[in-house]
């Protein structure tokens, strides 16, 4: 199989580089065998615009059997331990859209710019389609993709009284749309970091949150995963 781990940062995959270094065969630049699968690694640099430009020339120009787009995630759930790891089965842009005056916000499919079901959306939303489910044995959560993380109440509460989402990134939704479009089937795996709330980074478990990922990640390469379900 050809594998592509996508990661927004290198600091989110370098554990896993790490491993690869001294397990796989390094072909070239991030770019790996291992147990006979072909390993790359493709660091996007973090939002939408970044992970959108990067997968959509890496996809066009490379043959790809699954794409895993991993990194660290906020979470909505106030009961979520920070440093859990998920699979997200489905994300959407939460801030693409108009506000108004009242503070009221309207997405793209409710101001009719778009058709909420036209392909790759499914009411709006843009989900995982690998058929391959390695990662069956993680929770499966829901996403949103943002600009701006949300930092404080009044936002946080508009997100999760509109789209009541587990979870919270910066590139998902895009990583899930242009896989989709290419039709390269495709996973979302993501360690959660923090507490979506006020911000406040000293609540933060980035280090906790990367290294459970990275854990699971390796984990899955060194069972084998990918030849027992190819």
């Amino acid at each position: 199989m050809k594998i592509l781990f996508v990661s927004a940062t290198a600091t989110e995959i370098l554990p896993l580089m790490g491993f690869l270094d001294k397990s796989a065969i390094k072909k070239d630049e991030n770019f790996y065998s291992f147990h006979q699968n072909d390993i790359y690694i493709l660091i996007t640099g973090p939002g939408l615009m970044s992970m959108t430009f990067a997968m959509t020339q890496f996809g066009s120009l490379n043959k790809i059997d699954l794409a895993i787009n991993i990194g660290i995630a906020g979470t909505f759930d106030p009961d979520c331990t920070l440093g859990s790891v998920y699979n997200v089965y489905r994300d959407r842009i939460a801030d693409l859209g108009a506000e108004f005056p009242d503070g009221s916000f309207q997405d793209i499919f409710e101001m009719k710019l778009t058709d909420k079901d036209e392909f790759p959306f499914k009411d709006g939303w843009v989900y995982s389609n690998s058929k391959t489910d390695v990662f069956h044995d993680l929770p499966k959560v829901s996403g949103v993709t943002v600009n701006m993380v949300s930092g404080n109440l009044s936002t946080i509460e508009k997100i999760k009284i509109k789209y009541r989402p587990d979870i919270e990134s910066m590139e998902g939704a895009g990583f899930f749309y242009v896989c989709n479009l290419l039709h390269i089937p495709c996973l979302q795996i993501r360690s959660i970091s923090n507490y979506i709330e006020p911000r406040n980074k000293a609540n933060w478990k980035i280090n906790d949150a990367v290294k459970n990922l990275n854990d699971t990640l390796i984990q899955f390469l060194a069972d084998d995963y990918l030849n027992e379900n190819a």
